[in-house]
């Protein structure tokens, strides 16, 4: 047989490779190529020069291959004969492997990726029948020996066998370096997975979903990260969560989602650590829990010099709403010192408004030092903003808040009109109800009188309003301004007559206008408005 006899019947037989319901992606046969013209200065490239293009082209940032590209990379290999070569003796282009690809894409990616270590993955949401996942689990099996990363977290337990997934999950894998798995499959009452068979001993990277300590302490040494989450069983035990830092001490970014209330936990009864642990190598820390008291026992046993970024969030229910500020003074204490110096040189923050009784504050993103991110549910503005003004009482220099707000609530918008920090409003489109939207505080246009006879306005020191997201009427907009900056005529008559203005600084605006001719009018009147600064249209709505 011909070479290209030989080439036609394997370009014929990808054509019919079968494929699994629900993977038309992946489906080979609509792999049709594009061929090159031979005048393009594509064909005419090296093949070493052209190999590096497709290994950049394919993998990310941190060199790992893309494998949600893989029918492009598929298509590909049949531009031409050179393509081909080229594509399928590139291993490292192969290692990437997902469950949801076609049986035989998984085994050209074995066989292509040659002795390369693989990274595995069994996607949250699985598209194939048990039978199928069963036959790629089996496949993969035999190739664990290469296995360098595994990612395994399905959430529909119909479509998984539970015996076949736990001698999956118990295959040998003596080069595994990163694991990611949801072991709520297995149940309360069944002894725990030997993950990797017990043979992991240069794993770096773990994250455990639904997983009970301390049955799977034993696995938790030696980490640089570590993640526990969804912890749903009231099986939180303190002493085991101490230890991982003790056992752990290149640990560098450590997260904890537990769900337990107080009295299952018990922290306060927990004993301390004997060893007082000092996590020197610790950047980043994030923890979403339902009790603050929770981080802030983890917080006071276990000492982080050197973190970087601290995210928080928190149920504030027990407390009727009010921010337990008690707690966060406890929970922050060794942190106190960063974060007032990321006040006082990073600038403004962010307080962000949601629906229902949540917020979260956020430090600059623009300052390069320590960073923290703190939420809370079921809270108050008015015990958010207390806690917020107590802590910054002894800066220097005022703080300034950035409110971004994605609730409808009047209530919620009214709370923020006498805050003499915010310098900044953005309003975000409320995505999850087409029919409601943040609406337009009337309040920023209204006027206080004080008893000695001046006139100002809520939310003095505001600088900016972005109002871009919510996409607002350019006449509503147009109208708060004309309520909320008198012309200079107006002041000096005012003025004359004795009163005295205490007018807001002008604002910078961003707005998003449309081709109207009516926007178009109103645009150039909001850019030549006598209380505006700057104007941002952004883009515009055709």
């Amino acid at each position: 047989m011909s070479p290209n006899s030989s080439s036609a019947l394997e370009h014929q037989q990808s054509k019919n490779v079968p494929s699994r319901p629900q993977t038309t992606a992946l489906d080979l046969r609509t792999a049709t190529s594009n061929v090159l013209n031979r005048s393009s200065p594509y064909y005419r490239l090296p093949p070493e020069l052209l190999a590096f293009i497709l290994t950049l082209r394919f993998t990310d940032t941190d060199g790992l291959p893309k494998g949600f590209e893989i029918t492009e990379l598929y298509r590909l290999r049949l531009v031409s004969k050179l393509w081909k070569e080229l594509i399928e003796g590139a291993p490292t282009l192969w290692t990437y492997i997902s469950s949801d690809y076609p049986t035989v894409v998984i085994q050209d990616c074995v066989r292509w990726s040659k002795n390369h270590l693989l990274q595995i993955r069994v996607p949250p949401i699985l598209s194939t029948s048990v039978e199928a996942l069963i036959e790629v689990l089996q496949l993969l099996q035999l190739h664990s020996h290469r296995w360098k990363t595994l990612e395994y977290c399905p959430n529909n337990r119909r479509w998984i066998d539970t015996i076949r997934s736990r001698h999956f999950l118990e295959s040998p894998a003596p080069m595994l370096q990163s694991i990611n798995v949801n072991l709520e499959e297995f149940g309360e009452f069944e002894p725990p997975v030997n993950l990797a068979g017990g043979m992991a001993k240069g794993l770096r990277h773990v994250t455990l979903k639904h997983a009970i300590l301390p049955e799977y302490s034993n696995f938790v040494h030696g980490l640089e990260t570590f993640s526990l989450r969804n912890m749903n069983r009231n099986e939180v035990q303190m002493g085991e969560i101490l230890n991982i830092f003790v056992k752990n001490p290149a640990l560098r970014r450590f997260e904890l989602h537990c769900n337990g209330a107080e009295e299952e936990t018990n922290p306060t009864t927990s004993p301390a650590h004997p060893s007082n642990p000092v996590a020197n190598a610790l950047e980043e820390v994030v923890f979403t829990v339902t009790h603050p008291r929770i981080i802030s026992h983890i917080l006071s046993q276990v000492s982080m010099p050197n973190c970087k970024s601290l995210k928080a969030l928190a149920d504030c229910g027990e407390w009727d709403g009010d921010l337990p500020g008690h707690i966060q003074d406890e929970m922050l204490a060794q942190f106190m010192p960063r974060v007032r110096e990321a006040l006082s040189l990073g600038g403004r923050t962010r307080l962000l408004v949601q629906p229902g009784l949540e917020c979260g504050w956020r430090s600059s993103t623009e300052y390069e030092g320590f960073q923290f991110a703190f939420d809370w549910s079921t809270v108050t503005l008015e015990s958010v903003i207390a806690w917020i003004r107590g802590l910054c009482g002894a800066l220097e220099s005022p703080l300034e808040l950035e409110i971004v707000l994605s609730t409808e609530n009047w209530e919620t918008l009214e709370t923020l009109a006498g805050w003499k920090e915010v310098t900044k409003l953005t309003f975000l489109d409320l995505g999850y109800n087409e029919y409601k939207e943040v609406p337009l505080p009337s309040f920023l246009g209204d006027f206080l009188a004080d008893p000695n006879g001046g006139l100002s306005w809520n939310l003095p020191n505001l600088r900016e309003l972005d109002v871009y997201d919510a996409r607002y009427n350019l006449s509503r907009v147009f109208g708060i301004l004309n309520r909320r900056y008198l012309p200079d005529a107006c002041v000096k008559e005012m003025e004359g007559l004795g009163i005295t203005i205490q007018a807001p600084p002008r604002i910078d605006l961003r707005v998003r206008g449309t081709t109207d001719v009516g926007d178009v009018l109103l645009m150039t009147a909001l850019k030549s408005h006598w209380g505006v600064r700057s104007l941002e249209p952004g883009k515009f709505n055709k």
